[in-house]
């Protein structure tokens, strides 16, 4: 519910930004920016298992998650930014019974890292980020010896800025991990191979507070 909460209230501010047209100039006089955030993860697809039907199934929990960027303005427009983020999300796994689904839920966490283009169109609050980086799984569910924790991953995202005051702004992100999932890879054995390999889809809404560094 708390987490739902965080996506109406990002959401909104998002589309005020939007509506206020407020402008970046403030933060376009910085060399670079350093961004912590908080974030909301939503996962939408399925982990399917070899075999198994569609009532059977793991997926990643939706969950609160923080983060940061460091982004390197090249111009006023263009950027280059590092960003990793640490979710506190580990699956559950689905199984019919005969009142209904049932879900197993596990301990885990994702980790991100990515690189990527940030781009700022002139005389608007909005910014566009393309790139691409890691996703990595840890925690209980995932400690096996011969799971695959990581996976390379494109991110495409849109977001707005606000500036609350010249010296104060907010960042809304919105933005989508795209990974092909299979946490046992090909074993030598094929009766050890119990995940199909599928398309993840992963949604983080973020706010962030961005911090200057190094005027120009």
């Amino acid at each position: 519910m708390q987490n739902r909460q965080f996506v109406r209230v990002a959401v909104t501010t998002f589309a005020l930004m939007l509506a206020g047209g407020v402008t970046a100039q403030a933060h376009a006089q910085y060399v670079a920016e350093f961004t912590p955030f908080f974030t909301s993860y939503y996962p939408l697809a399925k982990i399917d298992f070899q075999g198994s039907t569609s009532d059977i199934f793991a997926k990643q929990n939706s969950s609160p998650g923080v983060g940061a960027r460091l982004t390197f303005w090249f111009s006023n427009s263009v950027g280059f930014e590092a960003a990793g983020s640490l979710l506190f999300s580990g699956p559950s796994i689905y199984l019919p019974t005969d009142i209904g689904p049932a879900s197993v839920d596990q301990t885990g966490r994702v980790i991100t890292g990515t690189g990527r283009l940030v781009v700022r169109p002139a005389r608007t609050n909005l910014f566009l980020v393309v790139g691409g980086g890691i996703v990595t799984r840890g925690g209980d569910a995932w400690s096996g010896s011969d799971v695959k924790k990581t996976d390379p991953a494109g991110v495409l995202g849109i977001g707005a800025r606000a500036n609350v005051t010249p010296q104060f702004a907010l960042n809304v992100l919105i933005e989508g991990t795209f990974y092909a999932l299979d946490p046992d890879g090909t074993p030598t054995n094929p009766a050890d191979d119990f995940f199909k390999s599928s398309l993840q889809s992963d949604i983080t809404v973020s706010v962030g507070i961005p911090i200057g560094l190094g005027r120009r």
